[in-house]
């Protein structure tokens, strides 16, 4: 007669205890979870929530066999007992991981680390140096004004005396004759005659005609054309000079009067001392053979 050999546990008949069978489980169900106690005990209880617990079953049959044994059960994990003992409330998911609300405020109420600021020594220096130049250009600048302003104050002060020289001088020539007119200046180009002319008509707004000739010919040609010539210097006039007088040519020499402060005579001329086409002025001192056609 041939038998069946199946694989699994097998007892004899009669032999089949059930109560043994479910201590063999829960003995052999609880060794896990003992070694997760073990070695939350070891960490310091930190990762005690993490350790696979055992079944309610399991746990109350391990303890129910330690208390048959007369010892006090132990809990499945082991952690700190201060976190036992200080813990008044419900344990939350962030205290489980360590989380102390308590520290956290206390960081919270820290004062805050005041902020140092560091200066850059370099840029400091730029800074500084940048400022002074720019109050020297400043101060420059004011120097300047002030020594302009001082240029134009002496200015007036000497335009204002030369003028008063010039009226008290001129007070006794005798009032000018209008003479014939022209229009345009009729002298040669970039010559005394030409300048002469030209300050005359910037001056007076037209151009004195009825006569020709060389500078030295003016003084009678002028005459003639009803034109008031005396020996006396005034402003506004047409100095003419012979020959050889203040270095004139041998055809004379012409130049407009602009100032008189007694015999010293102020005049702007061409072709003298700058060349031709170009003016200068000079101040000459009245003496003979200088002869003075008067503006009206």
């Amino acid at each position: 007669m041939n038998h069946e050999t199946t694989r699994g546990r097998h007892r004899a008949p009669g032999r089949h205890n059930p109560l043994n069978e479910l201590k063999l489980l829960a003995r052999e169900s609880a060794q896990p979870a003992m070694k997760g106690a073990a070695v939350v005990a070891a960490t310091g209880g930190l990762v005690a929530t993490f350790a696979n617990p055992a079944s309610a079953d399991t746990v109350s049959a391990a303890n129910g066999a330690v208390a048959a044994a007369g010892v006090e059960a132990a809990p499945a994990a082991v952690g700190p007992a201060t976190a036992a003992a200080s813990t008044t409330t419900a344990p939350s998911a962030l205290s489980k991981i360590g989380f102390a609300p308590a520290v956290q405020q206390a960081i919270a109420k820290r004062t805050p680390t005041k902020v140092r600021v560091i200066e850059d020594v370099q840029v400091k220096e730029q800074r500084a140096a940048a400022k002074a130049e720019k109050a020297a250009k400043k101060a420059a600048a004011e120097r300047k004004a002030a020594q302009r302003a001082s240029r134009d104050l002496t200015r007036r002060s000497l335009t204002q005396s030369t003028s008063s020289s010039k009226s008290s001088s001129n007070d006794y020539t005798p009032s000018a004759s209008s003479g014939s007119h022209s229009s345009r200046n009729w002298a040669t180009r970039g010559q005394c005659t030409w300048g002469a002319l030209n300050k005359w008509y910037q001056s007076e707004g037209y151009y004195p005609g009825g006569w020709t000739g060389n500078a030295m010919a003016w003084a009678s040609g002028a005459a003639s054309a009803g034109y008031t010539v005396s020996g006396t210097p005034r402003a506004r006039s047409i100095l003419v000079m012979q020959p050889g007088v203040h270095g004139s040519s041998s055809v004379g020499h012409v130049g407009w009067v602009t100032a008189v402060n007694g015999n010293e005579v102020t005049i702007v001329e061409m072709n003298a001392l700058a060349g031709p086409y170009n003016y200068n002025t000079r101040t000459l001192t009245d003496q003979g053979g200088m002869r003075y056609i008067y503006a009206p």
